[in-house]
C-alpha cells in the first residue's frame, strides 16, 4: 500500500469503494487505507506510516471488523463489497462530517435475520458497553458467530449500525457524525 492516499486532502465529500473475495491480506490493506483516508480527507494531513489519528484508528478497526464479517459469512465465493464515504454532516455541514462505512455480501436468510437482530439489540441497548461486556461473557466459548465484532464497532468506534436486506444480499452500515477536528479543513 502506498504511503499516501490518492485523494485530495482536506476535501469533502470523499468516497472509496472496492470489491473483494476471500483474501485476508485485503483486510489489512483496507484497514491501513481507511485510517489514511480519514486523516487525509478530514485532517488534511498524513501520519507516519503505520500510525494514525485516534479517529482514524477507530474507523480502520470498524472497517476491518465489518469486512471480516462480510468475507467470512459472504457465501461460498466470499464476494463482498466495501465502501467508505465522508460527507458534510447533513444536519450541520458547517461544523462536522458524516462518515459512513458499508459492506455488502451474499447471505442466507438465517444469517440475514441473525445479523439484523443483533444490530437491533445493539441499537436498543440502554448501555452499549454493558451489552458488549455481557456478550463477551455469554459467547466466550463460542468458536464463531458471536457478534462481538459488531458490538466492538458500536462500542469502541462509537458508530451506529444498521442493516439492509435486498434479496440474498446483506448490507451492513456503520456511521457516525464527527465534528471538524483541529487541523482539519473547515
Amino acid at each position: 500500500m502506498p504511503d499516501s492516499v490518492l485523494v485530495p486532502v482536506g476535501r469533502v465529500p470523499a468516497y472509496f469503494s472496492t470489491a473483494f473475495g476471500r483474501r485476508p491480506k485485503v483486510l489489512e490493506l483496507v484497514r491501513e487505507f481507511v485510517s489514511d483516508f480519514h486523516d487525509g480527507v478530514v485532517l488534511g494531513t498524513r501520519y507516519p506510516r503505520r500510525r494514525s489519528s485516534p479517529r482514524g484508528s477507530e474507523l480502520s478497526m470498524a472497517a476491518y471488523e465489518l469486512m471480516e464479517n462480510a468475507m467470512v459469512y459472504g457465501g461460498p465465493d466470499g464476494e463482498s463489497s466495501f465502501s467508505i464515504a465522508i460527507d458534510p454532516d447533513p444536519e450541520d455541514p458547517a461544523n462536522g462530517y458524516l462518515v459512513r462505512i458499508k459492506t455488502r455480501n451474499r447471505a442466507d436468510p438465517y444469517q440475514q435475520q441473525t445479523v439484523c437482530q443483533r444490530l437491533h439489540a445493539l441499537s436498543e441497548a440502554e448501555d452499549p458497553l454493558a451489552y458488549y461486556v455481557g456478550l463477551m461473557a455469554a459467547t466466550a466459548r463460542r468458536p464463531e458467530g458471536s457478534g462481538l465484532g459488531l458490538a466492538r464497532v458500536r462500542v469502541e468506534a462509537g458508530m451506529d449500525l444498521s442493516c439492509v436486506v435486498d434479496g440474498d444480499q446483506l448490507e451492513v452500515v456503520a456511521q457516525m457524525r464527527i465534528p471538524h477536528e483541529p487541523g482539519g479543513p473547515g
